[in-house]
């Protein structure tokens, strides 16, 4: 019986041990994590706006009118801003700064303590402290004008917070787009090229 052959390999030879199977967690842990492209965000970061304090209604108006049009929001917002701040050149918008009693710079928005109910004073200091954590980003905001509304509320101009110039001038400009004196019509974008027929250019 000691020669009786096996049907695993010829007799007396040794049997190959079972092969381990690969670790699939290990190929996960030497693997090194996969680092995102940002260098279209860093070539065009001068077209990135960041405002504090800019009304979220308004904001909200402004990403509603991008969806209908299928546009970016920065690019509405711009629209809306220049159209206002035309206006404003013209004198058919009056932005009238006023002395604010809880900060150093004027405001556009005087804040007044506003009856909530008979005999009970209600504060707007929290309400506006609220707006000051609300922060808006656009893409697709020209450089320039990041730079007009920037000296526009600076202490040479109207010595307001720009989030408060951003909210009355996106106000007014989302009024007259509602009363059809500005009109915003989407053009298509071509984003892509096509080979012409070799030998012609």
């Amino acid at each position: 019986m000691k020669n009786r052959r096996t049907p695993f390999g010829m007799p007396g030879e040794p049997t190959p041990a079972a092969a381990a199977p690969p670790d699939l967690y290990e190929s996960l842990r030497v693997a090194e994590p996969r680092k995102r492209n940002r260098q279209w965000e860093k070539q065009h970061q001068s077209h990135k706006a960041v405002y504090r304090g800019v009304d979220p209604r308004l904001s909200l108006k402004v990403k509603t009118i991008a969806g209908d049009l299928c546009v970016p929001e920065g690019e509405v917002a711009r629209a809306v801003i220049e159209h206002a701040l035309r206006c404003y050149e013209r004198g058919e918008l009056d932005l009238n700064p006023r002395p604010n009693p809880y900060r150093m710079r004027m405001t556009l928005f005087p804040t007044h303590a506003t009856m909530s109910a008979p005999g009970h004073i209600k504060d707007s200091r929290k309400k506006t402290g609220a707006l000051w954590r609300v922060i808006t980003t656009w893409r697709c905001f020209p450089p320039e004008l990041k730079c007009e509304l920037s000296a526009l509320a600076s202490t040479d101009g109207l010595n307001v917070p720009v989030g408060e110039l951003v909210s009355a001038l996106l106000r007014f400009g989302l009024q007259e787009f509602q009363h059809g004196r500005l009109m915003l019509a989407p053009v298509q974008k071509r984003t892509s090229y096509t080979l012409s027929p070799e030998g012609k250019k």
